[in-house]
């Protein structure tokens, strides 16, 4: 509600005004308007911690579930793949393990002729 004196712009609650200290004129039709308005601002208010809130849990989400793709790795790869170089030209190798095991020599007899 605006003074009547200084012109400053209170709040609906105040029996004074904090510029000059005069009796603030009460309407009623100022203090309904200024409670809604009021209301609206807390009710924005609210709702921007809301929509910060979800947007803050869903980065962090997201970020959890990138660390556990990287860390444990892609499951649709072919376990025989493997990146030869960083270069932009650069491509998937195949690549095959091998044991090499040590055979024991093994004695046959052969029939004769």
């Amino acid at each position: 509600m605006k003074c009547a004196i200084c012109g400053f712009d209170n709040e609906a609650r105040e029996a004074y005004c904090r510029a000059c200290g005069s009796k603030v004129q009460v309407n009623l039709s100022e203090v309904e308007s200024d409670l809604i308005a009021k209301s609206d601002r807390q009710m924005e208010e609210s709702t921007e911690g809301e929509i910060r809130r979800w947007l803050v849990a869903s980065i962090c989400l997201f970020l959890v579930v990138l660390t556990a793709k990287v860390l444990f790795g892609p499951a649709t790869w072919p376990p025989n793949y493997a990146v030869p170089s960083i270069g932009r030209d650069a491509d998937y190798a195949t690549y095959t393990y091998v044991h090499d095991v040590p055979l024991q020599p093994v004695q046959v007899e052969m029939p004769p002729p």
